[in-house]
């Protein structure tokens, strides 16, 4: 075989060496990828995907430790929850740590559930509960009222979340006394308002409910709430508040404070400000009820390993899918190999006549009419 003859296969041992390392780390990043964008509808499986190189030992026991300083014994526990899913050792002393934060949670409660009737603010499910407590008399919003409401009335700059937020919850507790299905309205209302005035909305979170609050509410009825809520007149505020709803807007606005309510009876209140703090849009928010679901007491633990990661793909998404194409083009190119592999093969195997074969094969027929 000539030097001439070589060539091709030297290219093609050239292009099998490049497709053999560029295939060695793309092909598994490709498959990772595929599986992301398969589960991007899927929290659960989305977050279980991104946990296998986060969720080490080292780093869940470092997170139990700086939960055990914050004195968050749900969030403590709830890593413990997923160590013990994922089969990670947590040493005895950590656990026994963990149970005696929870031991000692119950002194606590009186000065919550106080300060949150009084102040509306609230760290703790105690906390939330007075805040609760006090919203459920109308006490809460029409003190909300008054002092936004005092605002709005003097052309002040005032918080529309909170005057909104205050509005419905009024509304939702006249439907709650009348046998209606104003709890979870009443309930979400309440945890919104806590979460907004205790910081815990994230930005683009705290924008939408803002805009939310301001549809769901005629101009005019505000006015007049907020003139009731000056009076301490609750009768008037709760009636204003009744008949100035807008029913599209405070649709939405109901649905997602009962999305926070039903993630507040799964994760508690630091798991609900927890999720507050990470969504950007209600529909995130939805996202964190599957993830709850599909995690269970884990979920926290998963929240904070994984942050925004664990309930959408984000910025992340144009990699994966231009990941899979180079993958795609990986085997097409591998195609083309084989295909240029089987060709060199079967010229081997089934080698071309040499031309002056041809030629002389071709000759024979006029020579025999010639002589003929």
């Amino acid at each position: 075989m000539g030097r001439r003859a070589l060539l091709p296969w030297a290219g093609l041992a050239l292009a099998a060496g490049l497709l053999a390392g560029t295939g060695a780390e793309l092909l598994p990043r490709a498959h990772l990828a595929w599986r992301l964008l398969r589960a991007a509808e899927d929290p659960p499986a989305l977050a279980r995907l991104r946990l296998d190189p986060v969720a080490t030992p080292e780093r869940v026991a470092g997170e139990i430790d700086a939960a055990l300083a914050a004195q968050d014994d749900s969030l403590a526990q709830s890593f413990l929850e997923l160590a013990d899913a994922r089969g990670i050792p947590v040493d005895a002393t950590r656990r026994t740590q963990v149970a005696a934060l929870q031991q000692v949670a119950p002194l606590r409660t009186a000065r919550a559930f106080a300060e949150g009737a009084l102040t509306g603010q609230a760290d703790s499910g105690v906390g939330l509960a007075g805040a609760f407590a006090a919203d459920l008399t109308g006490l809460g919003d029409l003190r909300d009222l008054a002092r936004e409401g005092g605002h709005l009335v003097r052309d002040e700059p005032y918080d529309s979340v909170l005057l909104g937020l205050a509005s419905v919850g009024l509304a939702a507790t006249a439907a709650t006394y009348a046998g209606g299905l104003g709890a979870v309205a009443r309930g979400g209302a309440t945890l919104l308002k806590t979460a907004h005035r205790s910081g815990r909305l994230s930005r683009p979170l705290a924008a939408s409910l803002g805009r939310l609050a301001r549809e769901s509410l005629d101009p005019a009825a505000m006015r007049s709430m907020a003139v009731a809520a000056g009076r301490f007149d609750l009768v008037a505020a709760r009636t204003a508040a009744r008949n100035g709803i807008r029913t599209g807007a405070v649709t939405e606005l109901t649905a997602l404070g009962g999305r926070a309510y039903a993630l507040q009876t799964r994760l508690g209140t630091r798991g609900v400000f927890q999720v507050l703090s990470l969504a950007r849009s209600p529909a995130e928010v939805g996202r964190a009820v599957r993830l709850a679901e599909g995690m269970g007491p884990a979920t926290r633990a998963v929240l904070k390993l994984l942050d925004r990661a664990a309930l959408v793909i984000g910025a992340v998404l144009m990699e994966l899918v231009r990941t899979v194409w180079l993958a795609l083009g990986w085997c097409w190119g591998l195609a083309l190999f084989c295909r240029r592999l089987g060709l060199l093969i079967g010229r081997l195997i089934w080698p071309k006549p040499r031309r002056g074969r041809i030629n002389a094969a071709r000759s024979l027929p006029i020579a025999a009419v010639a002589s003929a």
